[in-house]
């Protein structure tokens, strides 16, 4: 089939396998707006699905607008020799760009960046030493600082202005002002959202209780830390430190996974 009959071609109607490696074939920049044309749906779904978290970060239409450049970018790179579906491949390439994006736009200031990493390698160093979890105390012992400002370091790194940012990287959020038809859902679509899902599920499942407890109150009844505290009977301080800890479980999970 010559490439100027596959250009006249809906990319819908043709078997999306075989245009690409026409594309691969022939560099034909009209197969690959074709392609681009038919796969944009994941750029747009990623961006709608992202909107909730990192709504005060990056419009939907800039992380579309990222999305739709890390797709031509996923085409130029993809091999489908590898043996793995385009879409499974773009759909985390995508977000990946749209998380890096948002990460540039200097959401967190410098100092608790550093405060940050201070305290994460004083807490490696300190459960090795020890073989289990330091307590408060230890790691303000540790840091040389009075546990007051150790508390509210550790709060600052965990209250919503930074951590909801990270959280759930690969979560499904709800879609509240942009939501997608449900003739918009493709069968491609659907199967990378059951796979991150269940990959999801799987990173939760890995937590403590008390973690899955903050992580249901916090993240999806909408409590405020204070009010989780209340409900725990533990101080708000305290939510924070399993917060902040549960939050770099499922981020690294969650990293790994993206990775491949």
């Amino acid at each position: 089939m010559a490439v100027a009959e596959l250009q006249e071609m809906d990319t819908t109607q043709e078997e999306p396998e075989l245009l690409m490696r026409q594309y691969k074939e022939t560099g034909s920049l009209e197969l690959r707006n074709q392609l681009v044309m038919h796969y944009s749906y994941i750029a747009k779904t990623v961006a709608v699905k992202m909107s909730s978290t990192y709504h005060k970060y990056a419009t939907v239409e800039e992380m579309v607008n990222h999305g739709a450049i890390a797709l031509i970018d996923s085409l130029e790179r993809y091999d489908p020799d590898q043996g793995v579906k385009f879409s499974t491949y773009a759909y985390t390439k995508v977000r990946g760009a749209i998380i890096d994006y948002v990460r540039k736009q200097d959401w967190l200031p410098r100092r608790v960046r550093q405060t940050d990493i201070l305290i994460t390698k004083a807490e490696e160093q300190l459960t090795n030493e020890l073989g289990r979890t330091p307590t408060r105390e230890e790691m303000a012992a540790r840091l040389e600082m009075p546990l007051a400002k150790y508390d509210k370091c550790v709060f600052e790194m965990s209250g919503e202005s930074m951590y909801s940012f990270e959280a759930l990287l690969s979560t499904p959020v709800q879609m509240n002002h942009f939501k997608l038809q449900e003739d918009e859902l493709g069968p491609e679509e659907q199967m990378d959202e059951q796979e991150l899902r269940q990959e999801l599920a799987k990173a939760i499942d890995s937590l403590g209780e008390q973690e899955r407890t903050v992580l249901s109150l916090y993240y999806y009844e909408n409590l405020t830390m204070r009010e989780i505290g209340q409900v725990m009977g533990v101080s708000e301080q305290r939510i924070g430190q399993i917060n902040r800890k549960l939050i770099r479980k499922l981020r690294e999970r969650m990293t790994d996974y993206m990775k491949g």
